[in-house]
């Protein structure tokens, strides 16, 4: 394992303030082959914005999302084939309503231009295509090239680079989708303004972002809550902060909604056992944190058990850890 990385001081992302409170230390426990260093998450005094302070430099990027790292290669999980099965015929149709309902925030007439930003292999744009309610081109950017090549051989056009410096026209896209991205980039707000330039006035910025206002947030927010991601979460936003982030940039907030994601309990419990001596041999196989998605009976029975426990915190306290996020360009 890699340590020792080149990190940068940063100050909150919303105000701008450098006055902060620690609010927890964690460690790498997923992957072996990025870094053994401490970061600090911390709060923002002047606005309650929490974010990783310092955070890992960008040259470190490629050390810290290395090959094997699980979005690279999340299509190779899924086989059409499998649509005969009752489980993944009923997951089939509800990632495509979900899909649908996204795409019903466009006013605009088809076809709808799709950015997915982060699109890793296009496993996400292949779903997009597949829509029934709307005619749909797919674009999509993301920083590692194989991914990217994956990407453009299933027909979309993708880009490789970072999103921030890839070169995209302005005013040209009617949906942009990011799905838990925005928290690992190192600026959110010059993120979002360059989504508002490259959408048509009235296009969306629909977004995936952990909530640590929730309630698993707050039962192990001392370093063990697996959406800390450590070092890939850089910032983290609640509902209230959100609302901040589309004042500045100039957005309109249209909706904030919360679903079940079960993949932030699996890394939580994997964390959990990663600290304990005795448990730490059984972490990988009782709670993979990076063939969470792959098809076999272990990976059904965790996530559906932890996406009823999200369910039921949803029903309890009205929010989950998955903060799905809205935003609308102005018309004028």
């Amino acid at each position: 394992m890699k340590s020792d990385i080149k990190k940068v001081e940063t100050s909150c992302n919303n105000c701008g303030s450098t006055d902060s409170e620690l609010v927890t230390t964690g460690v790498e426990h997923e992957y072996t082959n990025t870094t053994d260093d401490v970061f600090n998450v911390v709060r923002c005094r002047n606005c309650g914005l929490v974010y990783l302070n310092p955070r890992p430099d960008i040259s470190e990027l490629p050390t810290i999302y290395p090959p094997n790292y699980y979005a690279y290669s999340l299509e190779e999980g899924y086989d059409e084939n499998q649509r005969q099965n009752l489980y993944y015929k009923f997951r089939y149709q509800q990632i495509l309503k979900g899909l649908e309902g996204c795409l019903s925030f466009v006013t605009a007439p088809d076809p709808v231009r799709v950015l997915d930003i982060g699109c890793a292999d296009g496993h996400i744009l292949n779903w997009f295509k597949k829509v029934r309610t709307r005619q749909v081109e797919t674009y999509g950017v993301d920083m590692n090239e194989r991914a990217v090549e994956k990407a453009n051989a299933a027909g979309h056009k993708a880009y490789a680079g970072r999103f921030e410096e890839v070169d995209l026209p302005e005013s040209y896209f009617d949906f942009v989708w990011a799905s838990h991205v925005i928290e690992h980039v190192a600026d959110p707000k010059q993120f979002a303004e360059k989504v508002r330039r490259i959408l048509k006035p009235g296009g969306i910025f629909w977004f995936w972002t952990p909530n640590i206002d929730s309630l698993d947030a707050k039962l192990f927010r001392n370093k063990h809550w697996g959406a800390y991601h450590f070092p890939r979460h850089w910032v983290f936003y609640d509902p209230k902060s959100i609302k901040e982030l589309a004042r500045l940039t100039n957005f309109e907030l249209v909706h904030l909604e919360f679903q079940p994601n079960a993949i932030f309990w699996v890394w939580t419990m994997h964390s959990l056992l990663k600290a304990n001596p005795v448990l730490k041999p059984l972490a990988d196989s009782l709670f993979p944190p990076i063939n969470w998605a792959k098809t076999n009976l272990g990976n059904f029975i965790r996530n559906g058990f932890f996406a009823a426990t999200d369910l039921a915190i949803k029903i309890t306290t009205g929010q989950t850890s998955n903060m799905g996020v809205v935003f609308r360009k102005p018309e004028s």
